[in-house]
């Protein structure tokens, strides 16, 4: 098969192929440059070149970078990967750590003296698998919601401290779209599979049995998951899914364009979406089952960094991941633009240098720390085909073409094959 018709999805279907290609000495690619790749927006690439470009004023080797964004970074690591050409130092989503982990393609960094002491405990060992550690995790983050609270005002509402419940925040929403002309409550979130998770932990289970082998979430609360959206939609509290999907874009988003008041995402996203708003987001907890009780949610590494298995450089790797990790100039450079910092150290270098956007999301993290629940196990392999799943489904629901019950019928289908793969 010709490398370049290499899906992520094909990737993680080669097993043992795989690992077994990234293992063999002497056929990776021909050594030059360090590679460097990460993914994300446009923020985060210039802060992480900028990052690099200290690195090598401080006498680190040279290096090749690569960015892209999210979809079209993993489609493209997966086309490397399975041609044994993958980049030396990986930006890793816990969405797809488990499937590279899994399969060899990842380096185990335990012998590679990487400086962890100063980390949070949930951070340093977050890319443990299998007794290893393939990954060291780049920030703490949580789920939030970002806030317009001066829209919220200017509509007669105001917002609650200790956090809306579900229910709460559906009557806001209607509320909100029915005072405001031309506006919705909230922005769809129906396909939204990582704030379902919080919604499931909220109904008292976690998403996946320990073993990741297992949907542990019920065909129930998925059916009410997605017929709260529906509900809201009907309502016209939340966009139809045509307007949903013209506004997946940062800078087209609701929030942005002042056609809703607030937008839900990891907290570190505050910083992007603050310049586009011109008062002050505010950064509450996602809504809850009981008002105040925030064990649905939990704080986690969600992002690593971390080496290739198959890598010409991995001292070198090793070095840089200590530095962006460590180094106050790539701290305050970096920001939280990858999330909240992983250490005490990076936390008070970065309030002291962060907008305001910055040092509301560090407050909190730092607030909901003691009230979240456990952090859950890292996510299964398959996952990211669970994430895509869950999407499909939900803007298939919005098009009327299944209906709430129908499509958690097929999520939970899909979910037992592919985590029984």
């Amino acid at each position: 098969m010709n490398p370049s018709t290499f899906s992520r999805r094909t990737l993680l279907g080669l097993g043992a192929a795989t690992a077994a290609a990234t293992m063999l000495p002497g056929c990776s690619a021909k050594s030059g440059p360090m590679r460097v790749a990460w993914y994300g927006p446009d923020p985060v690439t210039k802060a992480i070149n900028k990052a690099l470009d200290a690195w090598k004023s401080n006498g680190g080797t040279d290096f090749a970078p690569e960015s892209a964004p999210f979809d079209d970074y993993w489609d493209k690591l997966a086309t490397q990967t399975s041609g044994n050409n993958a980049p030396d130092v990986l930006r890793m989503s816990m969405s797809y750590f488990s499937d590279y982990a899994g399969r060899g393609a990842l380096k185990d960094l335990g012998s590679l003296g990487i400086d962890t002491s100063g980390l949070d405990p949930d951070v340093a060992g977050s890319g443990t698998a299998d007794g290893k550690n393939f990954g060291i995790g780049q920030s703490s983050i949580s789920y939030a919601m970002y806030v317009d609270e001066a829209a919220v005002k200017k509509a007669g509402g105001s917002v609650p401290k200790q956090g809306w419940t579900w229910d709460a925040f559906a009557e806001f929403a209607k509320d909100y779209s029915g005072s405001v002309q031309g506006t919705f409550g909230s922005s769809d979130q129906a396909g939204n599979f990582q704030l379902f998770e919080v919604f499931a932990r909220q109904h008292g289970t976690e998403m996946f049995s320990d073993d990741g082998g297992k949907l542990t979430t019920s065909k129930d609360t998925i059916q009410e998951w997605f017929q709260y959206w529906a509900d809201l939609r009907t309502a016209k509290a939340a966009p139809s899914q045509n307007v949903s999907g013209e506004t997946t874009a940062i800078e087209k988003s609701l929030v942005a364009t002042g056609k809703a008041p607030l937008q839900f995402g990891w907290v570190q996203q505050v910083t992007f979406y603050q310049p586009l708003v011109k008062s002050p987001l505010t950064v509450l907890p996602v809504p809850q089952d009981k008002a105040g009780d925030l064990k649905g949610q939990f704080i986690k590494a969600l992002d690593l960094w971390c080496v290739s298995a198959a890598s010409k450089h991995p001292e070198d790797a090793a070095k840089l991941i200590g530095f962006l990790l460590n180094d106050e100039t790539a701290i305050k450079t970096i920001g939280i633009l990858l999330g909240v910092p992983p250490s005490k150290k990076a936390r008070d270098v970065v309030s002291a240098e962060a907008d305001s956007a910055g040092a509301r999301a560090i407050a909190y993290v730092e607030d909901i720390a003691g009230k979240v629940g456990p952090s859950p196990q890292p996510w299964p392999k398959g996952y990211g085909e669970l994430l895509t799943g869950f999407g499909r489904i939900a803007e298939n629901i919005g098009f009327g073409k299944a209906t709430p019950a129908s499509g958690a019928t097929e999520f939970v289908e899909l979910a037992g094959k592919t985590l029984g793969q």
